[in-house]
């Protein structure tokens, strides 16, 4: 089997698997109980929210665990707009978000508010010009991915922020950190951001866990009610289990980020190299420089289906995706249409992405069968 959906989810270390068995055994009591057991849970969990503050360059006080990114971006969206809409009604995102916090803002303007959703250049960078003319004093929040799902494209999160906080300091700025996750050249000690999404099963860590950073002096409301208080304003029993096993993964990657998005981009550029060689008539939709993730490649294949290619790929056990997972069913990427794309290439596109599971040996069967299994569906037109 040869995987590369790693930014659907990647597959848990064993590391970070037996960190997880072991806290099910052993560290299994409720960190909101009032016993001693209880107690060491939440001095473990206080510590794993360390490991993960440290690496973000944030306070480890504002880290609060949710189930994932998805409901991490609802928690910090709605939460900030519900808190500041009695005086403001004014919203800035992108035409390239994740669902996740694309479809937060359709709901909010189709609920009253005014929405304006940032254009983006062939190669899927923000209008600047166009962010800094729409923020105005009623304006409540700015929300920009700083690595897009679906290309890799790597947004430039200092100069956005500048430019949000010289327009308006009271504006607030969220960032969907999720694919930025693991990345060694992103910075929050030089980026001023209000609030930030990650997630574990991104960075080898298990699915059903990851957390947001609210910065102290963002005003947001609840959106998830209870009273455990372990989690501050996230009200639920924290799973020990997923925290502690999150926690290992953060903790591996300090210490291999660098090596990992260097292999990564290597493999990367060979296979993009190796496709452009073999096959005619396609399109590479990803930077091969650093102003991209080193873990995907999106390319589109004239004369061919994303999906059926899909599909083709599956037989040879060679996994790939048309895009964002959350997406990948609703027909044309929003995204690469918003890159301007034209429809064959919509139609043709898939998403490689890579691991530090991915061999550069693998490339030459890769390549292979993406070969065969597009002659065949050209032919099949």
């Amino acid at each position: 089997m040869i995987y590369l959906d790693n930014a659907a989810s990647t597959k848990p270390r064993k590391e970070v698997i037996d960190t997880m068995v072991c806290a099910m055994e052993q560290s299994y009591a409720n960190a909101d109980a009032i016993h001693d057991f209880g107690h060491r849970i939440f001095l473990k969990i206080k510590d794993a929210r360390k490991t993960i503050g440290k690496y973000l360059k944030v306070s480890p006080e504002r880290i609060f665990f949710t189930s994932g990114g998805g409901e991490g971006n609802n928690i910090i969206l709605q939460g900030i707009i519900n808190a500041n809409s009695k005086l403001k009604k004014h919203l800035i995102t992108t035409k390239i978000e994740h669902p996740s916090v694309y479809e937060v803002f359709r709901y909010y303007e189709e609920n009253g508010f005014k929405v304006d959703y940032l254009n983006v250049n062939k190669d899927g960078f923000v209008d600047l010009d166009m962010l800094s003319d729409l923020i105005c004093k009623d304006t409540i929040i700015v929300s920009i991915g700083a690595v897009n799902s679906e290309t890799g494209t790597i947004q430039d999160l200092e100069k956005i922020s500048k430019i949000i906080k010289d327009k308006n300091k009271n504006t607030y700025f969220h960032t969907d950190f999720v694919q930025g996750f693991g990345l060694p050249n992103i910075n929050f000690n030089k980026i001023k951001v209000d609030a930030l999404t990650v997630s574990g099963h991104k960075i080898y860590a298990p699915k059903g866990i990851g957390a947001i950073y609210v910065g102290e002096n963002v005003k947001i409301n609840d959106i998830i009610f209870g009273s455990n208080s372990a989690n501050g304003i996230i009200k639920r029993t924290l799973p020990a289990e997923l925290i502690l096993a999150f926690s290992k993964a953060v903790e591996i990657l300090a210490k291999e980020d660098k090596k990992e998005a260097i292999h990564s981009q290597n493999f990367k550029i060979n296979l993009a190299k190796k496709l452009t060689e073999e096959i005619e008539d396609m399109k590479i939709n990803s930077l091969l420089t650093e102003k991209s993730t080193p873990k995907i490649l999106n390319v589109s294949f004239n004369g061919t289906k994303g999906e059926v290619l899909t599909h083709f790929l599956g037989m040879y056990d060679i996994f790939v995706s048309t895009g964002s997972a959350c997406s990948s069913k609703k027909g044309n990427s929003r995204i690469l249409a918003a890159m301007g794309l034209n429809q064959s290439e919509l139609d043709g596109a898939i998403r490689f992405s890579f691991s530090n599971e991915n061999k550069l040996e693998e490339i030459d069967e890769i390549v292979k069968r993406v070969k065969e299994s597009v002659a065949r569906i050209r032919k099949m037109k």
